[in-house]
């Protein structure tokens, strides 16, 4: 379901119960708007991106407190500005002696960073909604009408306020800003970030075996998978991998029960494994775990295609399967 078009009273409503995509779309709208409202307060790109993501994961955490869902984005202003305003007192207190050690030890400042000083001492001068636009504009390269949506005025009054910043602030001056500050805008890595942080994922998968320490060598030995921890009844292993949603690590846990990982399909009559590990060549996976000794069932592939699968079973008889099919997000 494309949430695009909803308002925020709707994705707000959405979110409230639950739904992930209908909160992605709310950073989707307002990132950049986050990001530069905390980069005018901060002067750091860095540090505005960090404040903008806890600003969503805090506005998460807190959506139930917002009364009227259309009313989201200045309620994520009110949270952007707190935010801020929290880290620099922080910066304050911690780097006070560190700020005056640095003034007093570097003995040169480069012409850039003097730009982008006299900069930001110039844009401190303009009233806030006068800073805004100006930053989504130049900094984030924003038209007029987009600034106008994502602070949702109107196109002239986004006009009028530019106009007068611009009248504020000499040519040259703005041509400075033009070339010291790199344009950016929060993109699809940013939303990522922020929901990575709030949809559940799977942390870890319990897989009942009879004897650990044989259990360990096979599984390290067959699916290259590292023990972070082991002790005489249990295990942890750590699947290998960049990918940070999705990679559970495998509990191991010595039993004398004899159940098993695997279910029926009733429907079709298929024994089915509860884990699939994805495997780019099935094949040459297949034919190594037969010259180990493993059982495992033909390859079954889909008709016409090269995408498909196979059973394994580890020395416990719990049932596993390889697999070359990914799904939504998992490319």
């Amino acid at each position: 379901m494309s949430f695009k078009d909803s308002t925020d009273r709707e994705l707000v409503t959405q979110s409230l119960h639950g739904n992930y995509d209908a909160y992605a779309e709310l950073v989707h709208r307002y990132s950049n708007l986050v990001y530069s409202v905390a980069f005018s307060k901060m002067r750091d790109s860095y540090q505005a991106e960090d404040i903008a993501q806890e600003v969503f994961v805090k506005a998460w955490l807190k959506l139930a407190q917002l009364g009227e869902g259309d009313k989201f984005s200045s309620w994520l202003m009110t949270i952007t500005r707190n935010q801020c305003m929290d880290v620099l007192r922080k910066k304050a207190r911690i780097q006070e002696e560190t700020i005056y050690h640095d003034a007093h030890s570097s003995g040169e400042v480069s012409f850039h960073d003097s730009v982008k000083d006299f900069i930001w001492d110039a844009l401190d001068q303009l009233e806030d909604k006068y800073r805004i636009a100006i930053i989504l504009n130049y900094i984030s390269g924003y038209t007029a009408k987009e600034i106008g949506k994502l602070l949702q005025i109107s196109h002239s009054a986004i006009e009028s306020r530019l106009r007068r910043a611009k009248a504020k602030l000499k040519k040259e001056l703005l041509d400075g800003m033009e070339k010291s500050f790199d344009h950016k805008r929060m993109g699809k890595e940013f939303e990522e970030e922020v929901m990575w942080r709030i949809v559940p994922r799977i942390a870890t998968i319990e897989i009942p075996v009879s004897n650990v320490e044989q259990s360990v060598a096979w599984y390290s030995k067959i699916l290259g998978i590292k023990a972070v921890h082991q002790d005489e009844h249990a295990a942890m292993l750590h699947l290998q991998g960049p990918s940070r949603i999705g990679v559970p690590t495998l509990y191991l846990v010595q039993t004398d029960d004899s159940s098993r990982l695997h279910f029926k399909n009733t429907n079709t009559g298929v024994i089915h494994s509860t884990i699939d590990f994805f495997i780019q060549d099935l094949e040459r996976f297949h034919s190594y775990l037969k010259q180990e000794g493993v059982k495992v069932t033909d390859l079954n592939f889909f008709p016409g295609s090269t995408k498909g699968g196979f059973g394994f079973e580890d020395p416990d008889g719990n049932l596993l399967s390889a697999t070359n099919v990914t799904h939504l997000g998992q490319e």
